[in-house]
């Protein structure tokens, strides 16, 4: 029964933590990350956004949503400590060379400004760990519901 009591709570303690790492992370992308990024863009919008680039238009984003960045970095490093490491050293020091985008990702947007050099540890470490349990999709998924 010890056990038991003791399993539940380090669980517990466990989901707290997350909780607040997850409400942290949400707090950090709101005031670091959607000036640029939006969180997620409905198929239909994703549609559209695509034809106005197709016939040589502008996006009307500064950057691709949230949702599709997280299912982008998972097919590369679908383990949750390398999503993780990845996004922390990617938003310090993005390049093209080590960056997972799709060509046309960077055609149309660039490389994205380094603004994790303006966040403390801790902000890089919740905003990647909200990246990371935020969406649930994988790459597949995401081309699934929104076809490139």
């Amino acid at each position: 029964m010890k056990t038991l009591t003791y399993i539940l709570l380090l669980t517990s303690v466990a989901f707290a933590g997350s909780k607040e790492l997850l409400e942290k992370g949400e707090e950090v992308f709101r005031k670091s990350c959607s000036t640029c990024h939006l969180e997620s863009v409905s198929p239909e919008k994703l549609k559209g956004i695509r034809d106005v680039v197709k016939s040589g238009g502008k996006p009307p984003l500064k950057a691709p949503p949230m949702s599709e960045v997280s299912a982008r970095v998972k097919k590369f490093y679908p383990e949750e400590e390398k999503f993780i490491e990845f996004v922390k050293d990617y938003i310090t020091n993005p390049s093209r060379e080590k960056g997972v985008c799709l060509p046309m990702a960077y055609k149309l947007f660039g490389v994205m400004p380094p603004i994790g050099r303006t966040l403390s540890e801790g902000e890089k470490e919740a905003v990647s760990f909200w990246l990371y349990h935020r969406f649930t999709d994988s790459w597949e998924e995401f081309i699934e519901k929104n076809p490139h």
